[in-house]
């Protein structure tokens, strides 16, 4: 018999081990952990659901309050799908819920009396199989398909005020709906962040996005809601990851390997729109003046910055342009690792603040390029530059962060490589977990090999469908800052990358 699970994605440990015991017991459980994204997603989750003997619904508070698990059940309502709740974790109150009249079996503690009790009840709600209705009921549409639409509107070239102000009431609109969603929440926080990086963006509008990013911002941290305006002007947008593919929660590509992360909210489809977004925003602010950003605030209570760190003020336009001329177009980077498809998604000229959580912050620096715990304070650094390099289309195999950093000398660059060395040697061995948004991500560094001017580390993900090597490589008072990951990404590779920008810099 063909099983169906809806669940949270803020679920997904519990919800693998519930996955586990079902097949364990026979069953062919399905659920969206290899899909793309995008419309084909939601229609392929659509065609499970009609296609299952049994939908499964993982039942917990997250559940509740998922739009797009709602969405699944009343579409099985409607197919007249039988229906079995398993319980996997809180639930505020059992009787006020959707699923409150039927049977609902207990497994937070999957005991082997709940894994009987479990396949049981599969079975006898599958025994009498129930004819889908004639005709079938009206297919649900994508869950917030409006942020794709915003998203498409914010890659026109030039935006009025009235329509800047317009996409932002609609944002503004969708958060105050779907905010209490993490993926729905995280996805409008960056658009709100690219509409801000736009050179046409007005004053007004501007201020209005930091004041609603300041509330994203303490909703994410409510520990520091005190300190909620803190320094969104001055966050590069991040590459679209996290959440919705199936890479770590870093524009380079960190995270979880080849399709199997669940993507609540913006799917391939979505992802391309992003990735458009962020070349025009690039495109054109190059040949125009960029406004400034206000001057931002410390934030001693970001999930992703060091207590008592304070936002970094992007270098001068000459000095800026001076460093992106380091970095490699992508046509450069595709001929070295096989990959003729690859496209610009993020460019940023300032540190980066790793948006996740390492189960070990003191590996931040291993794990990111440029991440701005591992380079504030460090002596002598002056500005950094960088982009975001990746396959175009859906699940990219290849994700490169390519940065150079200025140091005032030589010296101080070599002895920043140096000290760098010492720092990700005391990762060597470690396995640690990436925390991004509820999901999570297994990570084992290798060891450092090379000595200063030049290091590298290699990083495995867990289940071996990943690969990342970074690359440290100091020349004249440049540190070249550089992560390739995939699933057949090799040291030679990285190597070659970090050598190429390297003699750019020499020249």
């Amino acid at each position: 018999m063909a099983l169906f699970i809806s669940y949270s994605s803020q679920d997904r440990t519990t919800v693998d081990a519930l996955t586990t015991a079902l097949r364990r017991g026979q069953q062919q459980v399905w659920f969206d952990q290899e899909l793309g994204g995008g419309d084909s997603w939601w229609n392929k989750i659509l065609e499970q659901i009609r296609e299952c003997d049994v939908f499964i619904v993982a039942l917990s508070n997250n559940w509740l309050q998922s739009k797009p698990s709602q969405s699944e059940l009343r579409y099985a309502k409607a197919l007249n799908r039988p229906i079995l709740p398993v319980r996997i974790g809180d639930v505020d109150s059992m009787r006020v819920n959707p699923l409150a009249a039927l049977q609902i079996i207990d497994y937070r503690e999957p005991t082997i009396d709940a894994g009987i009790q479990l396949v049981t009840a599969v079975h006898q709600l599958s025994s009498k199989p129930v004819p889908l209705p004639d005709p079938l009921p009206e297919e649900p549409p994508v869950p917030f398909g409006y942020i794709t639409r915003l998203g498409n509107q914010m890659a026109e070239k030039e935006l009025s005020p009235q329509l800047q102000l317009q996409l932002l009431v609609e944002l503004r609109s969708g958060l105050d709906e779907d905010g209490d969603d993490p993926s729905a929440r995280g996805d409008i926080a960056q658009l709100l962040r690219m509409l801000r990086l736009r050179h046409d963006v007005t004053y007004r509008t501007r201020s209005e996005i930091d004041n609603v990013l300041a509330e994203i911002e303490a909703k994410d941290n409510p520990s520091g809601a005190a300190d909620a305006k803190t320094d969104v002007g001055t966050k590069p947008a991040a590459a679209a990851p996290a959440p919705t593919s199936a890479t770590a929660p870093t524009a380079a590509g960190g995270g979880s390997g080849g399709g199997n992360k669940r993507l609540i909210l913006l799917g391939g489809a979505a992802l391309a729109v992003i990735a458009v977004i962020a070349i025009v925003i690039v495109l054109t602010t190059q040949g125009g003046k960029s406004k400034p950003a206000p001057k931002a605030t410390p934030n001693s209570n970001s999930a992703t910055s060091a207590p008592g760190a304070v936002a970094q003020t992007p270098p001068d336009s000459a000095t800026s342009a001076k460093l992106d001329s380091y970095l490699l177009a992508p046509a450069d980077v595709g001929a070295v690792v096989g990959d003729p498809n690859l496209i610009v998604s993020e460019k940023t000229s300032v540190l980066r603040n790793l948006r996740a959580t390492l189960s070990n912050p003191n590996c931040k620096g291993a794990y990111e390029p440029i991440e701005e715990s591992a380079y504030r304070g460090a002596d002598g650094f002056t500005a950094a530059s960088g982009q975001a390099v990746h396959t175009s289309g859906e699940n990219p195999p290849h994700r490169i962060f390519e940065a150079v950093a200025a140091f005032s000398s030589p010296d101080k660059a070599e002895a920043f490589v140096t000290a760098s060395a010492d720092k990700w040697k005391a990762c060597t061995g470690q396995s640690i977990t990436v925390n991004f948004n509820g999901k999570t991500w297994q990570w084992t560094f290798g060891e450092v090999t090379g000595t200063g001017p030049k290091i590298f580390q290699q990083r495995t993900q867990a289940d071996g469908g990943r690969i990342c090597h970074h690359a440290l490589h100091a020349v004249n008072n440049i540190v070249v800052d550089l992560l390739l990951c995939g699933p057949d990404a090799e040291t030679g590779q990285a190597g070659k990358l970090a050598g190429q920008i390297a003699a750019k810099v020499g020249q």
